[in-house]
């Protein structure tokens, strides 16, 4: 809970100049709405007839805990690009502008796993993944405009770079640890598409 009011406050001081303030507070709820239906839903197809064997283990969370995070990131994200679409603002400027607050609330929640698993060293390591994540699109939020191969300048580079580095990293912790090939080849993909993404836009003509 003190991630979720965390992460709508950031949101809305970070985007209250630029944005409706009542249209990001909307957003901001959706956003986690979002995430947690996502969420829950893929952790269900992905066990399968585990735990899920009538419609109300689907719904009962106390009962019946379970999330997929990375399908609930992909979640938000989804709901972030429509959203944005919805409202005639430009979907990567958009991104960037939520990165910060997506990324703080993401600590939260992997803090939150660490503990409820007794310290797993696994959760530790994908918190840390997230705050080296954090820690580097600040850095290069600051500089990412004095890049001599960035051409065109254009705002939503630490946006796609935070979410390339993120599932790059992502994917080589999967491998480290030797988990299952799908998980392994879907950051990988995703990896490779905002990679693409990146550079598309790195040489997309710069408008002042």
């Amino acid at each position: 809970m003190l991630g979720i009011i965390i992460f709508v406050y950031l949101l809305w001081r970070g985007l209250k100049d630029n944005y409706d303030n009542q249209k990001i507070i909307s957003y901001s709820w959706l956003a986690l709405l979002s995430f947690l239906i996502v969420g829950r839903l893929t952790f269900g197809v992905i066990n399968w007839g585990v735990w899920n064997s009538n419609l109300m283990d689907w719904v009962s969370v106390w009962t019946k805990p379970g999330m997929s995070y990375i399908g609930g990131y992909l979640g938000l994200l989804l709901l972030t690009w429509i959203y944005a679409k919805g409202q005639q603002w430009k979907v990567l400027a958009f991104g960037e502008d939520i990165m910060k607050p997506v990324l703080v609330w993401s600590w939260f929640l992997m803090a939150d796993e660490w503990w409820r698993t007794k310290m797993d060293f696994k959760i530790l390591v994908y918190l840390m993944i997230l705050i080296v994540v954090y820690l580097i699109s600040v850095w290069i939020g600051k500089k990412y405009r004095s890049f001599v191969w960035y051409k065109s300048g254009k705002k939503g580079f630490v946006f796609l770079f935070t979410n390339f580095l993120f599932f790059l990293l992502l994917a080589i912790d999967l491998i480290v640890f030797k988990e299952d090939l799908i998980g392994i080849i879907l950051a990988s993909v995703t990896s490779l598409i905002f990679a693409i993404g990146l550079f598309i836009l790195g040489e997309v003509k710069y408008e002042k």
